[in-house]
């Protein structure tokens, strides 16, 4: 429209040569420009609207660090240019007009923010730099603050997306020590070992105490094997421990375990079958480490690659008890429970009992990332570590969605890390990083840029009413 006005003007002030026509011509120019600040300015104005819209949206979102704009200003019209200084005049400054704003940066803004406890374990977040690594089912990387997790169904650690959790798997969780020291990014997985159990005939003992509490049985097992069977027998009175094997061909056997006059002294004196199964696999483990039986031509028959049992377990099962189970009542039952065990052979067959997370008693995460599972039977397991991974700028990850960010040129490649170490920070179980959003700054911003976007709109308002004179001057 605009473009038409200043033709329409052109012709008949040219045509009589009338100078009016430059002075409407300029004007309408001038006006133009002052259009465009304002259009610009809006234009900024409307993009910080929109990310602080953004950032109080997310005040309660896990994970979410919030952005923030910079403008600038943008293209400047020079009518007057600089000169320097001489002997006969001064110099005088330039003359310049600009083109209204625009904007610079939409920084994202990775300060840590403070931490919500929760009441799940699994919940992790990051005291100080660096981020979780996650993997789709595609194979897509992403990396995030929102440490909100679970296993599934197959054991994988996920994140609450599904997405799979990454650090280092560590493949024997009974040791601690066969994790790897160096930082990884690959699937972990909650991998319970398997139970060995040898249960065939539970020994039921006696009824005690005044409440006659029944339907209580010893059960004894094999925490780790592949024997058929095996026939156990624990005998006292010497002084030597003496261990009959097994030979590899897992051919019925007897493991015999003679236990000295002083440690049954001291099993018997209040002690309980869990210390008479303590010295009865230190008797095994003594014999794993130096083999000493001998068969009839002279050779070693007990060694770590003939011995399938591994470690003897003995139980009382109280599932089925009937009446109350005092403290009396149990110190009866333990020592009924060693007579038993020492008083015969315990005929036993292995079976495989296969075990998940949440055959787990607690599980907690340290605060270098080890996953710890506590187990009824193995004890402390260690599954894995959640590594993280760093990068030399933060701010130049690509926001994804989800509390999700991507590596991007600006950023650098990720450098992974052990929690704790070489610059990450640690986690810590049990808590979330909660939103980085400063609802302060954010309502103070909003009323900053609303009144910038209203006198901005001013500025078109105002120069449509001058245009709207100029254009009546040929009236």
């Amino acid at each position: 429209m605009l473009t038409v006005k200043v033709e329409y003007l052109y012709r008949p002030y040219m045509a009589v040569g009338n100078p009016k026509y430059f002075i409407i011509l300029k004007g309408v120019h001038n006006m133009l420009r002052s259009l465009f600040s304002g259009v610009a300015g809006l234009t900024s104005h409307q993009t910080k609207l929109d990310v602080i819209g953004n950032n109080i949206a997310n005040v309660n979102t896990y994970g979410f660090k919030s952005s923030r704009v910079t403008f600038s200003d943008v293209y400047y019209q020079t009518t007057k240019a600089a000169t320097g200084a001489t002997l006969e005049q001064g110099g005088i400054n330039s003359s310049q007009i600009g083109y209204g704003s625009t904007v610079s940066s939409i920084d994202k803004m990775m300060s840590q923010s403070a931490f919500a406890s929760t009441s799940n374990t699994l919940d992790v977040a990051i005291s100080g730099e660096g981020f979780i690594q996650v993997q789709d089912k595609t194979g897509n990387k992403f990396f995030t603050r929102a440490g909100m997790m679970n296993v599934d169904s197959e054991g994988n650690l996920v994140d609450s997306k599904g997405y799979f959790v990454l650090g280092t798997q560590n493949y024997d969780a009974t040791s601690l020590a066969a994790m790897s020291p160096t930082a990884g990014n690959s699937k972990i997985n909650i991998k319970v070992p398997d139970v060995h159990v040898a249960q065939t005939d539970p020994i039921a003992l006696d009824a005690v105490g005044p409440n006659n509490v029944t339907g209580v049985t010893v059960k004894a097992g094999f925490l780790a094997g592949d024997q058929t069977d095996i026939t156990l027998t624990i005998t006292t009175g010497g002084n030597k421990t003496a261990v009959t094997a097994y030979d590899a061909t897992a051919n019925p056997a007897t493991l015999t375990i003679n236990i000295s006059d002083n440690d049954m002294a001291k099993i018997n004196n209040g002690g309980t079958i869990g210390d008479l199964q303590d010295r009865v696999n230190q008797a095994i483990e003594a014999e794993l480490g130096s083999p000493k039986l001998l068969d009839a031509n002279g050779a070693p028959v007990f060694t770590e690659d003939t011995f399938k049992g591994g470690k003897v377990s003995f139980m009382l099962d109280t599932s089925e008890a009937s009446g109350t189970l005092s403290a009396e009542d149990n110190k009866a039952l333990q020592k009924d429970a060693i007579a038993k065990l020492t008083g015969g052979a315990l005929a036993m067959e292995s079976e495989i009992e296969e075990q998940s997370f949440a055959d787990l008693s607690s599980f907690y995460i340290s605060g270098d990332g080890t996953l710890v599972g506590v187990h009824s039977v193995h004890g402390m397991l260690y599954f894995g570590r959640i590594d993280l991974a760093t990068f030399d700028n933060p701010q130049g990850l690509n926001e994804a969605g989800s509390s999700y960010f991507q590596e991007s040129a600006a950023s650098g490649s990720p450098q992974y890390c052990i929690p704790g170490y070489e610059g990450s920070g640690a986690v810590v179980s049990g808590s979330l990083e909660m939103s980085n959003v400063n609802l302060a700054t954010e309502f103070s911003d909003l009323i900053t840029t609303q009144r910038g976007f209203q006198a901005n709109s001013r500025i078109i308002t105002t120069s449509d009413s001058i245009l709207e004179e100029l254009v009546n001057l040929k009236r």
